[in-house]
């Protein structure tokens, strides 16, 4: 579980700035639990970076209901990089919880970031694609 995030986020103990200009650490952690952002010089443990991610995912990602277990995983993976706001003002959700799997493709299309193209982005978002829809 989590495996799309892990591959594409990676995991780096020491903080550093992500291509958006936000400090980050462990998963693309932005923000503690304590709600006290990351800090240039920040350090944690491989644990607490398993332990932030786990936390965010329960307490801030929240799906569309009836999904499988692979549509489930494609979409906490995109909706941790973008963010549940995002998602909930989005096309995509509405594509998704009508089922209509045309637009659900055509809207699955976050591919920037600090308003430039980013190849991994596209990457990720291809990868996430398809997992949905195997």
């Amino acid at each position: 579980m989590y495996e799309l995030i892990r591959k594409y986020e990676g995991c780096r103990l020491t903080a550093y700035k992500c291509p958006a200009g936000v400090w980050t650490i462990g998963y693309g952690t932005t923000v503690y639990p304590n709600g006290q952002p990351v800090r240039e010089g920040d350090k944690i443990s491989r644990a607490e970076a398993e332990a932030f991610l786990t936390m965010y995912i329960k307490q801030n990602i929240k799906l569309p209901t009836g999904l499988n277990s692979n549509q489930q995983e494609a979409l906490r993976s995109l909706i941790y990089n973008i963010g549940q706001g995002a998602f909930d003002r989005s096309s995509l959700k509405k594509a998704i919880i009508a089922k209509d799997w045309k637009a659900v493709w055509k809207n699955w299309d976050w591919v920037t970031g600090g308003g430039q193209f980013l190849k991994g982005l596209a990457k990720r978002r291809a990868e996430e694609l398809l997992l949905f829809f195997s």
